[in-house]
């Protein structure tokens, strides 16, 4: 059985500006700048499509929230089989 993979989406300078408000609550910051930690993300045209395992605030429970993001916001796409080998997701120290 293969393991699952996980991805991190590096967004562009003008992508963080343009979706600032709408994602603030889904990426995360890093050394390289602010990503999207992903289960999934896949071209799709124009988009990335990006399937992202959250927690709601509230109560705790998991769900899942898909994303489409323009191509032109997207800086990079790394994947790993944990999250310390995303070259741009350093640990804490």
């Amino acid at each position: 059985m293969a393991s699952a993979r996980i991805f991190g989406i590096l967004l562009t300078e003008e992508g963080m500006a343009e979706l600032e408000l709408p994602l603030k609550e889904y990426w995360s910051d890093g050394p390289a700048g602010k990503y999207l930690y992903c289960k999934e993300a896949t071209p799709d045209r124009a988009f990335f499509h990006a399937v992202i395992e959250c927690r709601n605030k509230e109560d705790g429970s998991a769900f899942e929230a898909e994303f489409y993001i323009p191509n032109r916001f997207v800086k990079v796409v790394m994947s790993g089989l944990e999250r310390k080998h995303i070259g741009f997701v350093w640990p804490k120290d």
